[in-house]
């Protein structure tokens, strides 16, 4: 088993190490670590977590089992958990990175320049374009009357044939 495998209860290797399982419970466990490698691996590291530990100051201790919730949170965070907290941590050091950078100024006043071109630019089309509405706006208006006087014109035309070939029509009849 690995350190983030589930073979066996993590927590009962832990009180393994410590020896603070009774006798049975310890000769299962031990049976069990004799078949199964990735549980032993695993009581190795523990063992060796614990000596280190203990190691590091016999008055800093009162016993192993004192700092117990760290020492069982540290061999069974899976490897994606570390790395969404490292992601995290990235994220936190990336924005203070770029809040120190900006030396106190808004990112919404260094957009405001471009924003500010982007308006000059598009008020500027606006007027374009309605200087060249203003310089169209006669012409349309000049080419709808001669549009509507030469309507009136055809209409009166087809109107007049229709007229001249009813009267020869009735005439013959």
């Amino acid at each position: 088993m690995s350190r983030e495998g589930k073979c066996c209860d993590p927590e009962a290797v832990f009180e393994l190490v410590d020896g603070a399982l009774g006798p049975n419970r310890r000769r299962e466990l031990f049976s069990h670590l004799e078949g199964c490698p990735g549980c032993r691996e695993h009581y190795e590291w523990e063992k060796a977590l614990s000596e280190s530990l203990c190691s590091a100051g016999e008055d800093a201790f009162e016993a192993p089992s004192v700092c117990r919730e760290v020492a069982m949170a540290l061999p069974t965070r899976s490897v994606r958990m570390r790395f969404l907290w490292a992601v995290l941590a990235l994220g936190i050091l990336l924005s203070a990175g770029v809040a120190l950078s900006l030396d106190g100024m808004s990112p919404f006043v260094m957009a405001s320049g471009p924003l500010e071109a982007l308006w000059s630019v598009s008020s500027g089309f606006a007027d374009i374009a309605a200087m060249m509405l203003a310089f169209a706006g006669p012409v349309i208006l000049v080419a709808l009357v001669v549009g509507a006087a030469l309507d009136i014109l055809l209409a009166g035309a087809v109107f007049s044939a229709i007229r001249r070939q009813a009267a020869s029509g009735a005439r013959r009849a």
